[in-house]
C-alpha cells in the first residue's frame, strides 16, 4: 500500500491505473509507470512494494465491498421471511454496485491474468453456488420441497449467470444498456431456476 498522499504518490496512482486497464496485470510495465511518472523505478518501491501491491491497492475497495455485500445478503437472506432473490431490485441493484466499482471490477475481470485475481470469476462462482444451495435448503425447510440437482448442475447454474453478468464490463456497456442486459439475462434464467426449486408464481 502507499506510504504517502504526496503529489507524486498520485501521479504513480494515476500512470499505474492507466498501465494496468491499458495491459493488464501481465504486461504491466513498471519501468513504463516510472517513466511516465518522472522518477526511477527504484524510486517507485518507495512507495509500493511490487506489481502485486500496485493492484491490489487499486482492486481492495471493490473486493472489501464485494465481500460485504455478500455477507449482507446472507444476512437477509437468512432473516427475512418475505427474502425473494428474484425480485426486479436485486438485479437492479446488483448492476448500480457493479457501476460504482467500475474500475475494479475491469480490473478483475479483464486484467488480472497472471496476478493472485485471475481466477476473480471462479471465486464469483462459487460464492453464487453455495448461496444458491443455502436458498435451496430455505425454501425446503419452508415447503418441504427438496430441489435435487447435482453440485455439476449448481455450478453451471451459477457460472451461466456469472459469466453473463461479466459480459457487462468485458463489453463496456454503458448503465442503461446493463440495466437491458440484466433484465433479458433475468428473463432467460430466472424461469427455470424457479421450476428447478419449486417457486409459484
Amino acid at each position: 500500500m502507499p506510504r504517502d498522499k504526496s503529489e507524486t504518490n498520485a501521479k504513480i496512482i494515476t500512470h499505474m491505473r492507466e498501465e494496468f486497464l491499458t495491459y493488464g496485470y501481465e504486461r504491466a510495465s513498471l519501468n513504463r509507470i516510472s517513466s511516465k511518472v518522472g522518477i526511477t523505478t527504484a524510486a517507485l518501491y518507495k512507495h509500493f512494494r511490487n506489481k502485486e501491491d500496485m493492484f491490489y491497492f487499486l482492486v481492495k475497495d471493490t473486493l472489501d465491498d464485494l465481500r460485504e455485500m455478500n455477507a449482507a445478503g446472507q444476512r437477509e437472506m437468512e432473516l427475512n421471511p418475505a427474502y425473494n432473490p428474484f425480485e426486479p431490485g436485486y438485479a437492479e441493484a446488483l448492476v448500480d454496485f457493479i457501476y460504482e466499482h467500475y474500475e475494479g471490477f475491469k480490473l478483475l475481470i479483464c486484467c488480472s491474468e497472471g496476478s493472485p485475481y485471475e481466477s476473480f470469476e471462479e471465486e464469483l462462482i462459487r460464492m453464487e453456488t453455495e448461496t444458491n444451495k443455502e436458498y435451496a435448503g430455505l425454501l425446503q425447510d419452508k415447503t418441504g420441497r427438496r430441489s435435487i440437482l447435482t453440485d455439476m448442475e449448481w455450478h453451471l447454474l451459477s457460472t451461466a449467470y456469472i459469466h453473463l453478468i461479466s459480459e457487462i464490463v468485458r463489453h463496456d456497456m454503458p448503465k442503461e444498456d446493463a440495466k437491458g442486459h440484466m433484465e433479458f439475462v433475468c428473463r432467460l434464467l430466472y424461469p427455470g431456476w424457479k421450476e428447478l426449486l419449486g417457486i409459484k408464481e
